[in-house]
């Protein structure tokens, strides 16, 4: 690591992926990143297992023409479709994959009453997924901060459990393992929210459907790499404060005050965080970041060694009503592209919102535990085949916007003096929202730093 910097163009604070985001378009300048942690990327975490990797957050990318596909582009990572189904189910004991999401009702394991009122929810689910492409779909000259406004207020009325209405318990569980993605429970969203959840999943060609080959972290550990010394980790900053001549950034490193004076910033912290440390925020912009909500996470990743195909093997996304987890990834689904299947793989299990809570109080060997026995319910010859887990908690996961969330993102969205933020709590779209926001404002600084 360099010695400390005193003086920069542009201070970064965060190395997730919007602040990296606004670094690397800023990387011909003198830039400097702060990070409070050990190791860059946030909540893009993945560790590599050759051929295989264990992930820990977020996962799926847009395609390349989305802000995190033309980042993806610029810094040389590749990406890759994934070739598998995107929304399986294994309830009361049976997978369903494969085929139209509407037959699922037909096939799935319920009482007749239960598959009556599966279908009708289900119709109105798929019903508002139509009517929320198409009022969300980008206008022309539409700019990025107006668009995400606009699909904020969609449907910012009410909950997502008020617009389904109620439903019989396996009915509920069903939407509420998908839902629970967001980190929120139905009762907590906004129903435009979950209903643009559903999208991500049902529609492959606005979804989310792509994983980074190695790893979601293999993206910002090749925009640090490109920076080098200018990212400083182990460096949480304290106080982010203007005067009349720029930005001064107080940030501790290796049990030290320092100090760094530049003539912009951008915060790409948490809300929370973000609220913290920028002194003297005014009033709306300070409610606006206390406005925004985060759910927990516990996240279970397992390699394994198996030598024969396994039933989830077709499958990416599986969600698992009344399990200790709501939903299970085949990773090594982005390797499997024909040809001779290779021996082993990679799952990553999460429990989110009212899951991770009931898990809280037990330690990571319970968790495990539990995990294992749930999986091995599900998929018998995975017993003996499990080679390694991994359990990660995350106390603050993704935020997840509650009815007339849309009210506060003017203040969000319009810069704070010298001092720009970034981050996916500005939008619906978490890692392509990360990426537009913090590219947007390395944008509006450099437009600044040039006149």
């Amino acid at each position: 690591m360099n010695a400390s910097p005193e003086r920069a163009d542009v201070v970064v604070v965060g190395a997730g992926i919007a602040g990296l985001s606004a670094a690397w378009e800023l990387r011909d300048r003198d830039v400097v990143v702060l990070e409070a942690t050990d190791r860059v990327g946030g909540r893009m975490m993945s560790e590599p297992r050759d051929p295989y990797w264990l992930n820990f957050g977020g996962h799926v990318v847009g395609g390349v023409d989305t802000a995190t596909g033309r980042l993806l582009a610029a810094t040389g990572v590749e990406a890759v479709e994934l070739p598998g189904e995107l929304a399986g189910l294994f309830l009361n004991g049976r997978l369903l994959a494969g085929g139209r999401v509407e037959t699922f009702p037909l096939r799935a394991p319920l009482s007749t009453a239960d598959r009556i009122a599966l279908i009708r929810a289900g119709a109105r689910v798929r019903l508002a997924v139509v009517r929320y492409g198409r009022a969300t779909t980008r206008r022309a000259g539409e700019s990025d901060a107006s668009w995400r406004a606009r699909v904020l207020a969609y449907r910012d009325d009410v909950t997502f459990a008020d617009f389904l209405g109620r439903v019989p318990p396996d009915v509920d569980a069903i939407f509420r393992a998908t839902i629970r993605r967001s980190s929120g429970e139905p009762e907590q969203v906004s129903a435009g929210y979950g209903i643009g959840y559903f999208q991500l999943v049902w529609d492959r060609s606005r979804g989310l459907t792509r994983n980074i080959a190695g790893g979601s972290a293999k993206l910002p550990q090749a925009i640090a790499r490109t920076l080098g010394g200018r990212v400083h980790t182990r460096a949480p900053v304290r106080v982010v404060r203007q005067d009349a001549d720029g930005v001064t950034v107080s940030f501790e490193r290796e049990g030290r005050e320092h100090t760094v004076h530049a003539r912009a910033a951008v915060v790409a912290a948490q809300a929370y965080a973000a609220r913290e440390v920028i002194a003297d925020l005014p009033d709306d912009v300070s409610r606006a970041l206390g406005s925004i909500t985060y759910g927990s996470y516990v996240v279970g990743s397992f390699l394994t060694g198996e030598h024969s195909p396994m039933p989830y093997d077709d499958l990416y996304a599986l969600a698992t009503p009344n399990a200790s987890f709501n939903m299970l990834f085949n990773t090594a689904n982005a390797l499997r592209r024909g040809g001779p299947r290779a021996p082993g793989g990679s799952l990553m299990v999460y429990s989110a919102a009212a899951l991770a809570e009931e898990l809280a109080g037990n330690s990571d060997a319970e968790v495990e535990e539990r995990y294992l026995d749930d999986l091995y319910a599900m998929f018998p010859a995975l017993r003996g085949n499990v080679r390694e887990v991994a359990i990660h908690r995350w106390r603050d996961g993704v935020p997840h916007p509650r009815p007339g969330r849309h009210l506060a993102q003017p203040p969000l969205e319009r810069p704070v003096g010298r001092v720009r933020l970034a981050g996916d709590y500005l939008g619906t779209t978490y890692i392509d929202t990360a990426v537009a926001t913090g590219t947007a404002a390395a944008h509006a600084i450099r437009a600044e730093l040039e006149r």
